[in-house]
Parts: structure tokens; C-alpha cells; sequence
């Protein structure tokens, strides 16, 4: 088991393990809507194929979703399950912290004040426009109490978000909530827990072959003291995002 160890410590090591999962995991399948016909059907791109199929719920054109794919025995496509996917991980230009950001932030007395000073250094010197609107959205997240963190793990994009346990003054205390979102488990949500120098792990997830293959993959986040894996009655939607991605509407 892990002593003694702070919740963001123990969220590194969430992220760590879950990106095995996620690597080896052939689950819920990404989708990206192009438009929606007359015949209330839906024009999809899956992966690198572009079909029509019918959904259980309606579609936002442009946006992505995760969805479970089922075809019945006439051979029409339905999406079910579907989930919206975060606004951050549907950008063209992906931006993505170091994987040791974690690591930083758990050394810092003022974790919070760390990372808006990080996040203000890097919209000074930010390359182009994209990258500067998706680091203030990650500053205007932080003024609403919650960190949000890209990740990028083999070329598969993950989203990290956290915020303030109960009683937790700080996000090295005693409790962390966390939001993850990951290309083929889907989203997930859950809590890390210090007690008595026992590290405890909540989670819930939207997808039933996720929470079945995170059951049976526990080892990949072996240390901890205790694992809860459990299904989301409802969706699981980001702590914080914006549809804007960015404090400043800027163009030109």
C-alpha cells in the first residue's frame, strides 16, 4: 500500500496506470458528426470510413462523441451510449503538459498558485492563437476552483481534471476529485482519499466494458489500499469547460 501519500501523487499514478489500460483497451469507439439529413439520419466519420446511421439521441454537427456501436441483423448501424466528448480533446492543435507537471505540483506549498503562474508564463510565449485561447481556458478553469490538465500518452489525447475533496483545504489534503477523460474508456470520475496514511480510490465510469475491464486490470493501479470500481448512473460530464476554450474572443 502506499504511505503517506498525497493525493496528487496518487492521481500521477491514476493517470500512469489507466494510459496502460488505455492502450490495450478496444472499447467505446470514437465518432466524429459531419451533419444531420433530411431523414433525421446522421452523416459520421468512424475512424477512417464515413457512414450513415441513425442515433439513439440527437447530434451536435462538428462535435465528437463516444458512443457503443451495434448493428442488428438488417445490417443498419446504431450509436447508443453516446457521450459528448470533452471540448478540449476536439481540438485540431492539441496542446499537452509533460507527464511530470504532477510531480511539480505535489513539491509546490501553493499547488494552485504554481500552476496559474506556469500556465501565465506559457500564454507569454505561446506559438499562435490556438494554443493561447486553450491556456486561458485552462486559467479561466482554475479561477472556478478546478485544475485542468491535457495529457498525451502514445498519441492518444487525455484530459485530467481536479478539484477539492471535502474538507480539503488544499489539493494536497486528505481528498482530490478527479475528472479523466481517455479515447477508448471513455470518461471517467471518481475520488482519491488519504486516511490514517491509507491511499483509497473511488471510481465510476459511463461504459460497462470499461468498468468490467478496469475491474479485472486493478493491478495497473496497484498501491493503493483500497479500489472501488462502480457504473455511473448518468453521464459524466468535465467539472469545468468552456464552449469558447479561452478567456478572449480573438480573431484575425
Amino acid at each position: 500500500m502506499i504511505q503517506a501519500l498525497t493525493p496528487l501523487h496518487a492521481a500521477q499514478k491514476i493517470l500512469s496506470g489507466m494510459a496502460k489500460v488505455e492502450i490495450n483497451a478496444l472499447l467505446q469507439l470514437g465518432i466524429k458528426v459531419l451533419e444531420k439529413r433530411d431523414d433525421d439520419t446522421f452523416l459520421i466519420r468512424l475512424g477512417q470510413h464515413t457512414i450513415q446511421t441513425k442515433s439513439e439521441a440527437p447530434l451536435i454537427p462538428k462535435r465528437e462523441y463516444w458512443a457503443d456501436i451495434e448493428q442488428d441483423r438488417y445490417g443498419t448501424i446504431r450509436l447508443t451510449r453516446l457521450h459528448p466528448k470533452p471540448v478540449l480533446l476536439q481540438k485540431d492543435e492539441f496542446f499537452s503538459f509533460r507527464h511530470d507537471i504532477l510531480t511539480k505540483l505535489a513539491e509546490q506549498e501553493d499547488t494552485v498558485g504554481y500552476i496559474k503562474e506556469h500556465i501565465m508564463q506559457m500564454m507569454a510565449s505561446s506559438q499562435n492563437k490556438e494554443q493561447f485561447q486553450t491556456l486561458a481556458h485552462l486559467l479561466l478553469s482554475l479561477h472556478q476552483g478546478v485544475v485542468t490538465l491535457p495529457f498525451t500518452e502514445r498519441k492518444k489525447r487525455m484530459l485530467l481534471q481536479m478539484r477539492r475533496g471535502k474538507k480539503n483545504d488544499t489539493l494536497k489534503q486528505k481528498s482530490v476529485e478527479f475528472y479523466a477523460a481517455f479515447n477508448n474508456l471513455g470518461p471517467i470520475e471518481g475520488e482519491i482519499l488519504i486516511h490514517e496514511g491509507k491511499s483509497l480510490l473511488n471510481i465510476e465510469v459511463f461504459y460497462p466494458k470499461s468498468a468490467n475491464l478496469l475491474k479485472d486490470f486493478k493491478e495497473e493501479l496497484a498501491g493503493f489500499w483500497r479500489i472501488s470500481v462502480s457504473l455511473s448512473g448518468s453521464a459524466i460530464t468535465p467539472f469545468w469547460e468552456s464552449e469558447t476554450l479561452g478567456l478572449l474572443d480573438i480573431k484575425g
